[in-house]
């Protein structure tokens, strides 16, 4: 097993309406804090502009390969969107007028040497 590290970046937008930058800023801080709570992710961080919605997610993940961290870190990521009550992708957000997380996500992949797993 290696750690990988992975960017995610992606677009969000509220399901209906629109959303103030401070506010997206507080759903941003719940999403960071649902991150901290994912016990597979290392080190996660979080980026964004407020203004356009364009959200960058960092994290590590321990994997035997660069398919297995994609796949790995979407799953975290996946989860960590749903723990904060917005939707991905298609899906239907549980409240009417909550964020939903584009599914068409940029993504980078990366491997360190100086972390390895046992």
């Amino acid at each position: 097993m290696k750690r990988y590290w992975i960017d995610l970046r992606c677009q969000v937008a509220p399901r209906q309406g629109s959303i103030t930058p401070e506010a997206l800023d507080v759903h941003l801080d719940d999403l960071m804090d649902a991150l901290m709570d994912e016990p597979d992710a290392v080190d996660p961080d979080l980026t964004a502009t407020l203004t356009t919605g364009e959200v960058t997610i960092s994290l590590g993940v321990d994997a035997a390969s660069n398919s297995e961290a994609l796949t790995r870190a979407m799953g975290i990521t996946h989860s960590a969107i749903h723990k904060i009550g917005a939707a991905f992708g298609t899906e239907t957000p549980p409240h009417e007028g909550e964020l939903g997380f584009h599914e068409n996500f940029d993504a980078r992949v990366r491997t360190t040497s100086a972390a390895t797993c046992p």
